[in-house]
């Protein structure tokens, strides 16, 4: 694939951050398929693009309120022409447990299968998970 399509992936990740930081649902969800899945850093499974919205709405209104992500790394795998396989590193700053206290920052990795389809990309499912200490070995 082209640089340009790589580009145009990309975007849509950068625009999926941009609306978390703007905490605007509306406009992260619509980056999202109708039928998108969408496993979030607890673990949590949504299975529609209305139950994106709903799920991360209720979240940025409590624990994610305040929170930023800002994106450390990227990389983009087109498995076929339109559909492309996105790994982003990511920190989330501003993040409070369910009794409002500060959490530190912490890095995530946000694992995307983007898809073109009637000439727009759109994110067919993402799992976002969290970068925690390893064991021994």
């Amino acid at each position: 694939m082209t640089t340009q399509d790589k580009a145009v992936v990309r975007a849509v990740i950068e625009r999926f951050i941009d609306s978390w930081n703007r905490h605007d649902m509306r406009t992260l969800a619509a980056l999202f398929t109708q039928d998108a899945d969408f496993v979030d850093v607890f673990g949590n499974w949504f299975k529609d693009r209305m139950a994106i919205e709903k799920a991360l709405a209720q979240r940025h209104a409590t624990v994610f309120r305040n929170s930023r992500f800002t994106e450390k790394d990227v990389a983009v795998r087109f498995h076929k022409p339109d559909l492309a396989i996105v790994h982003a590193v990511i920190e989330l700053s501003g993040a409070v447990d369910r009794q409002g206290q500060q959490l530190p920052p912490g890095l995530g990795v946000i694992t995307s299968v983007i898809e073109k389809a009637s000439g727009s990309w759109r994110i067919i499912a993402l799992q976002n998970t969290a970068v925690t200490a390893q064991p021994d070995t």
